[in-house]
């Protein structure tokens, strides 16, 4: 056996240091997946599985005040769409920090923007958005198809 047969598995995958466990037990519950700086090669999800199957916890309120104030202004309007306000946040970390806080997205719609979208859709597509305060794109899509009203084809939908 040589050295490369004792660094991967048989399957490809690399196997975990004690140089990058003892990285991973130091700094997880200080730094949580922001120790993916500390561990190249490692990506979001390896880091979250081994921290796991080591029994290690990353911080649990690891937000700022600021943080916390962006979060309470936009979620009611954005959802988890405020994690592109948020850098370095996932949008699970967004939702489950939204629901400690026990804050809610604009989840109903009122007549006046269902009669919009009946109105605006089927020529704008999901560019009706720009009549609905607060609302996204991909939240008007969404709400197109639950009231079945679709875009003409020279709506042009909009492409990410």
């Amino acid at each position: 056996m040589g050295i490369q047969d004792e660094e991967y598995t048989v399957a490809g995958k690399k196997l975990w240091t004690q140089e990058e466990l003892s990285i991973l037990e130091k700094w997880y519950p200080v730094e949580g997946i922001q120790v993916e700086k500390r561990l190249p090669g490692r990506n979001r999800s390896m880091i979250t599985q081994r921290a796991r199957r080591l029994g290690v916890s990353a911080p649990v309120d690891d937000w700022n005040e600021s943080e916390l104030n962006i979060l309470k202004e936009w979620y009611i309007k954005e959802g988890s769409e405020v994690v592109g306000r948020l850098p370095g946040k996932s949008r699970h970390a967004v939702r489950a920090q939204a629901q400690r806080l026990g804050l809610t997205n604009k989840a109903r719609w009122s007549e006046e923007e269902n009669e919009i979208m009946r109105t605006y859709y089927p020529t704008e597509g999901p560019r009706t958005a720009e009549r609905l305060s607060g609302r996204t794109r991909e939240s008007v899509r969404i709400h197109a198809q639950k009231l079945g009203i679709k875009a003409a084809a020279h709506g042009e939908p909009e492409r990410n």
